[in-house]
């Protein structure tokens, strides 16, 4: 989880997409590949992208 925290922290757009992407799927628990994606505003190729 703290790598996660960190990435997500980071200045770097992207980077901080693909620490908020697992953080909302498998620590929050936010919900399923296409509700994740939503929430955080990114299409699903993103998700999977940054994923």
């Amino acid at each position: 989880m703290e790598a996660v925290d960190a990435l997500a922290a980071s200045p770097v757009a992207a980077d901080a997409e693909a620490g908020r992407i697992p953080r909302a799927y498998g620590v929050d628990r936010s919900g399923i590949c296409w509700q994740v994606a939503r929430s955080l505003h990114v299409s699903r190729a993103t998700y999977f992208c940054r994923l």
